[in-house]
């Protein structure tokens, strides 16, 4: 375990009633690690502070690509994170490399018909059954009385959300929300309000995401097993900018309906534990015309916050989804 932070506080030893913390953890499994992040909220002011942040390595092979293959030791893993910083509610992330995303318009419905309308076509979108599967979705833009409507859906298999389910409340922790990786992400290093184009990439020790974001929403998502992993090798830099020029060219050349190009992508942004490797991203990024910066991951924690005292900035990269997650709920 690395903790992060710091000097007790008054609400440290003063807590607030648990009921009224109910958003202030997120906890992210990867096939490395599990990450915690507590926020507070602001005593003075509208925002957040964090509170704590600890990542416990996971055994070897309790996690492979997302799927739970040894719940007893992630299991432990969780206790103990519940023990260090009495956790009994939290956000939590399902596996984005086992999750659909797809981005389409249906035809304008009444508020309480829209879950309906979306699964409607959950079926003619992913490889799975409705039956077999949970959903979520996200109305993309503004509320325009438009004949359609533009949603983002995203599908996980049902089997998958309830192990995640069962392994929480195994380690006496009630999950109260779930997203996938990358809208935990996009929430929390895209400042809020900000409506361009964006190309986040998560740079992890096994896989690397590349997640489009307009809108304010993540409206397409790939999670290619290329990471940065212990080697800096060229060939592994090469298959990433391929993966990576491939979900440029396929966004920036879209047309809508009326045959006018959509928007390009702006810039990318880059986080994750492999963003702080600093000759890796210059040359992963080099001769590309996509401006390019390392995410700030408290940027919509706080008006005008650009770090937290006492986290070292490399460090906060591998945060963002965990951040996020509380976020995504506290708006």
């Amino acid at each position: 375990m690395i903790p992060l932070l710091k000097q007790k506080t008054f609400l440290d030893l003063f807590p607030a009633p648990e009921f009224l913390l109910l958003s202030t953890t997120g906890i992210v499994i990867t096939d490395i690690d599990t990450k915690l992040v507590q926020l507070r909220r602001e005593i003075f002011g509208d925002g957040f502070e964090l509170s704590h942040a600890s990542q416990i390595s996971n055994p070897d092979g309790a996690v492979e690509s997302g799927v739970i293959k040894n719940p007893n030791e992630l299991r432990a893993v969780l206790k103990k994170l519940s023990e260090l910083y009495n956790i009994r509610y939290a956000h939590a992330t399902l596996p984005e490399e086992k999750a659909y995303l797809f981005t389409t318009t249906i035809n304008r419905v009444p508020p309480e018909g829209l879950r309906d309308a979306v699964a409607f076509i959950v079926e003619e979108n992913v490889p799975i059954s409705l039956a077999e599967s949970v959903f979520d979705f996200e109305v993309v833009g503004g509320t325009v009385a438009t004949p359609e409507i533009k949603v983002a859906v995203s599908v996980l298999p049902r089997e998958i959300v309830n192990n995640y389910v069962e392994l929480f409340e195994s380690a006496g922790i009630v999950p109260i929300s779930f997203d996938i990786e990358s809208q935990a992400i996009a929430r929390a290093v895209i400042h809020r309000g900000d409506k361009r184009p964006h190309l986040i990439i998560n740079l992890s020790q096994k896989k690397t995401g590349f997640y489009v974001v307009e809108e304010e929403v993540v409206q397409f998502s790939t999670t290619p097993a290329y990471s940065v992993g212990e080697s800096d090798s060229s060939q592994n830099i090469d298959d990433l900018k391929v993966e990576m020029r491939k979900v440029l060219t396929f966004w920036n050349t879209r047309t809508g309906k009326s045959g006018n190009p959509e928007r390009k992508i702006e810039k990318a942004i880059l986080c994750g534990p492999g963003a702080s490797k600093k000759d890796f991203v210059e040359k992963l990024m080099k001769d590309e015309d996509v401006p390019y910066a390392l995410a700030n991951v408290w940027i919509n924690t706080s008006p005008a916050r650009n770090h937290v005292p006492g986290v070292p900035f490399e460090e906060s990269l591998g945060y963002a989804s965990a951040i996020g997650l509380v976020l995504s709920r506290s708006k």
